[in-house]
């Protein structure tokens, strides 16, 4: 799949940004100590190794790997870095089944419904390509809950957002203002190629009136910067974020005849 269009971009004071295009996932450097969130798609194992080298760390620095929901797009190399980095996997329980491969390479319904629109044609066959069918179930060492304070590197704090999943969570980087937040919130439709804030679309999430109700419990966090598990980084009050998402509502943005892909 080569290089990645951003392979360890730092995005906010000592967190790094690993994207296609498409999905996202981060790396978070506390003094040299590493949390790795979320993994992306089984063809980017090359990447954080290339990353590693360029920047004189290796596999043992990463001492946790959480994961923001279970998802197969999320969980791509997790658990190559668990096991290559002897880090144990943490998540919170509503996820577990989901982690351990229930319905692991099932492609949404909403997908396969929307499969003539060339984003999402595009999308799939990158997924596909990048190895999605390969992910392997991880085996979780740590669960978490709402409210926690992780002993890991960067010491994020969990708000469990359940909707797109049932354990769906972000993570609060405390000391940094910056909001890691999964597919909980996110600036790109993935069916669409639509950029802007707001949840996943519609049927995307499992339940679609929860993900959008649960973005209350974020009222009243302080971030400056989000980091979503689809699209760009947003910079701005998360306050006015959130209202933005609601505005956008359940289904954020409807499918329209000539969607065509992405805008950049």
């Amino acid at each position: 799949m080569g290089k990645l269009r951003y392979e360890g971009v730092e995005v906010a004071e000592g967190v790094f940004r690993f994207s296609d295009g498409h999905v996202n996932w981060y790396v978070i450097d506390d003094g040299g100590r590493l949390t790795v969130v979320d993994g992306g798609i089984h063809s980017h194992w090359q990447n954080l190794n290339r990353w590693l080298l360029r920047t004189r760390r290796s596999l043992s620095d990463i001492e946790a790997v959480l994961l923001t929901h279970g998802h197969a797009d999320h969980m791509g190399i997790v658990r190559r870095v668990s096991d290559g980095a002897d880090a144990p996997v943490h998540l919170h329980r509503g996820d577990e089944a989901l982690a351990m491969g229930e319905g692991l390479h099932k492609l949404p319904k909403r997908m396969i419904r929307n499969m003539p629109h060339p984003h999402v044609a595009a999308l799939t066959m990158r997924w596909m390509l990048g190895g999605v069918p390969r992910t392997q179930p991880v085996v979780v060492g740590k669960f978490f809950d709402h409210e926690d304070t992780l002993d890991v590197p960067g010491r994020p704090r969990v708000f469990h957002t359940p909707g797109h999943t049932a354990g769906s969570s972000c993570l609060l980087l405390t000391d940094r203002n910056v909001l890691v937040t999964g597919d909980a919130l996110v600036t790109l439709d993935i069916v669409t190629g639509e950029e802007g804030m707001g949840i996943m679309p519609g049927a995307l999430n499992d339940d679609p009136r929860q993900a959008l109700d649960s973005l209350s419990t974020l009222t009243g966090v302080a971030a400056d910067t989000i980091l979503p598990g689809h699209g760009n980084p947003h910079r701005g009050a998360l306050s006015s974020a959130l209202v933005t998402a609601r505005r956008s509502g359940v289904d954020w943005r409807p499918v329209p005849a000539d969607a065509h892909g992405h805008t950049h």
